[in-house]
């Protein structure tokens, strides 16, 4: 790649920040990452779990990964549940770098209270409460070129943030076969020069096919909606003696008629108390040059607090 067409994508990614900005102060959009069945308590405070262990999660994704300043995105789970509480405890921070000018960061300590229907059957119900911080700067960024800001007379050099209260609420129904769950995110309203609420539907079910005594295979399907966005995700991943996985999935932007379609390649394997996996998203759509690719990187960390009979314990 000569120096002209560097300068001429830093350009282009600088206008797309800037585009990416203008739609999120309409609507804050929720991070759509294709690992998220692992653990998802910042989409679903309900999904907590019901075995008592301290789990750590940790996932991050990395788009464009060929340019400086591209968008990053993360989030950091930690749950607990406690057994003669019948409760389950949690924190998550998400955190969204769409580019060297805009960011935000949601901070949340969940509660669940899980009911226990049969021995084997669970209903839960969660709540999430924390903040959403926003901001915009555009001096960030660090042009390679001085002609990047003397000839370009549209570069923003100003700096905006704000702190707004956030709520989450959810339910989530599960037993050793299969699971099934919907939430609410972004529950109030606000808006300001750099992000506007919007509620977000979340709702996913999954089921857990024990093909062998070896191999468990886990479809799922997902749904995310919001004023902007209506994205489905198609889901199987195959499990091998609960220590290796592979899967794919596939998630559409329907609002789009279908102009983006990224498909997932995932694996992954358990060692001990320690998980890992790696995913390969890529857009094959109609803006797949424009999106190219994304890698994301999971890691997972628990131990298990206090033997107590649980209704079920299951790998995924």
């Amino acid at each position: 790649m000569n120096k002209e067409k560097t300068k001429n994508m830093k350009k282009i990614f600088i206008v797309l920040a800037t585009l990416l900005f203008t739609v999120s102060a309409f609507a804050q959009q929720d991070l759509l990452m294709t690992q998220q069945f692992f653990s998802r308590i910042n989409k679903n405070p309900a999904g907590i779990g019901n075995f008592e262990q301290i789990d750590a999660f940790l996932l991050g994704r990395f788009q464009w990964v060929d340019i400086k300043d591209s968008p990053k995105s993360g989030i950091f789970n930690v749950q607990t549940f406690k057994t003669d509480l019948n409760s389950g405890f949690g924190f998550t921070m998400s955190y969204d770098d769409i580019g060297p000018a805009k960011g935000s960061f949601n901070p949340k300590a969940v509660y669940a209270y899980v009911l226990r229907l049969r021995e084997d059957m669970v209903l839960s119900m969660g709540i999430g409460a924390g903040v959403q911080y926003a901001y915009f700067d555009a001096s960030k960024y660090t042009p390679e070129d001085i002609t990047e800001i003397t000839e370009d007379h549209d570069f923003i050099n100003d700096r905006e943030s704000g702190v707004h209260p956030d709520v989450d609420f959810g339910v989530e129904f599960s037993n050793p076969k299969y699971m099934f769950g919907v939430s609410g995110t972004h529950l109030l309203k606000y808006e300001s020069t750099t992000t506007q609420s919007a509620l977000h539907i979340n709702a996913y079910g999954r089921y857990f096919w024990d093909l062998s005594e070896t191999f468990v295979l886990a479809p799922a399907l997902a749904y995310t909606w919001h004023e902007k966005i209506a994205v489905a995700e198609i889901n199987a991943i195959l499990f091998y003696k609960n220590f290796l996985w592979g899967g794919l999935t596939y998630h559409p932007d329907m609002f789009k008629k279908f102009g983006t379609n990224p498909i997932a390649f995932m694996v992954g394997a358990e060692y001990k108390n320690f998980r890992i996996g790696y995913t390969f998203d890529y857009n094959f759509g109609n803006v797949s040059k424009l999106s190219g690719s994304a890698h994301e990187l999971m890691l997972s960390y628990s131990v298990q607090t206090k033997k107590t009979k649980v209704p079920y314990e299951r790998f995924e």
